[in-house]
């Protein structure tokens, strides 16, 4: 370890918001930290490796370490979206990072972890009361600089709702109609592989309350029912509050105004309208250099229910069967009926 370079960053921790908690590797109970600058880690879609460049300068350290480091720094509540994905929750974090003074985070690597860890079971490597010291520790650093923050999790996270965020934590879940999610889903190019790519983790979760067939059987449509229940069961478990990407769309003002409550964020009613009538509303969140707005969205869902129907179908008719027979994907499905 280079011993200077590791106390420039524990000194940092404290007065500087861009020495940033980038990964956290569990196995080794190790952290690293990068310097990213502020304005990036704000405007950010993903706080993953997209943010990473060459010049980045950044150390692995014991994460004892930085927990004595940010020991004295205060602890501003840090609140969370989940989410089924691709389901507008982006633009939300977004909107509502625009309409208060809470930071605004998408997608810290290290609640992944913790997501990937939790899957586990009994097979975890992180024993609960670990798991909510180290997300503390991560809080503290997320929310430095300002008076809270909210993060929007990766939608693979929502599993960990339940058990690893306690009562004083709050959070919201953001999906839309099963129908329309897997048109929104079947529609882009890429988000196949995201599926196959996640399927193994939420097919675990699920299966170890809902007995499920075997993956590899899975089609394209059924995979992405798949990952819209897997979080919708974890989210209905949390008992968290369910936004409508729609509804948002139809309400926007209103809708908004709802989330920042239920997620303790002072925003007041004057921002909350500017930020629904401001540009963020006509571009694409995860790419906000390309136009994209509700008019472009039901063109898109338009042409996936002509190109991928028969696999949308699959996907629902395979909700339909498991709610046949189980009381849970019954309930949750009535909740979108």
């Amino acid at each position: 370890m280079n011993t200077n370079l590791a106390n420039q960053f524990l000194t940092a921790l404290g007065g500087d918001p861009g020495v940033f908690p980038h990964q956290y590797a569990l196995v080794m109970d190790q952290i690293l930290l990068a310097r990213l600058p502020v304005a990036s880690l704000r405007e950010a879609s993903f706080l993953d490796e997209r943010i990473m460049t060459r010049e980045t300068q950044g150390i692995w350290l014991p994460a004892e370490q930085v927990v004595t480091a940010a020991a004295a720094l205060p602890a501003p509540p840090v609140s969370y979206i989940f989410h089924s994905g691709h389901c507008g929750s982006t633009l939300v974090s977004r909107l509502l990072g625009a309409a208060s003074e809470a930071i605004a985070l998408r997608e810290p690597l290290p609640l992944r972890a913790f997501a990937f860890d939790a899957s586990e079971g009994g097979g975890a490597m992180l024993a609960p009361e670990m798991a909510r010291m180290r997300l503390s520790l991560f809080e503290k650093l997320w929310a430095r600089g300002a008076t809270a923050a909210v993060v929007k999790a990766t939608s693979i996270c929502t599993g960990l709702a339940a058990d690893l965020l306690s009562t004083e934590r709050k959070a919201v879940y953001v999906s839309q109609r099963p129908e329309v999610h897997l048109a929104v889903l079947l529609a882009g190019r890429n988000t196949v592989n995201d599926l196959r790519a996640f399927a193994q983790l939420r097919w675990r979760r699920l299966n170890a309350r809902i007995p499920l067939e075997p993956l590899a059987g899975f089609s394209s449509g059924e995979l992405a029912a798949l990952g819209w229940l897997a979080e919708m069961e974890a989210a209905a478990r949390a008992d968290l509050p369910v936004f409508d990407f729609d509804a948002m769309l139809r309400a926007p003002e209103e809708t908004l105004s709802e989330a920042a409550t239920a997620l303790g964020i002072a925003a007041a009613p004057d921002k909350i309208a500017a930020a629904a009538a401001s540009p963020i509303m006509k571009r694409y969140s995860k790419a906000p250099e390309h136009e994209y707005d509700s008019a472009l969205r039901s063109e898109v869902i338009a042409k996936a229910r002509l190109d991928h129907g028969a696999e949308i179908q699959k996907g629902l008719d395979w909700l339909s069967r498991l709610s046949a027979r189980e009381d849970t994907v019954r309930t949750v499905l009535d909740r979108w009926a």
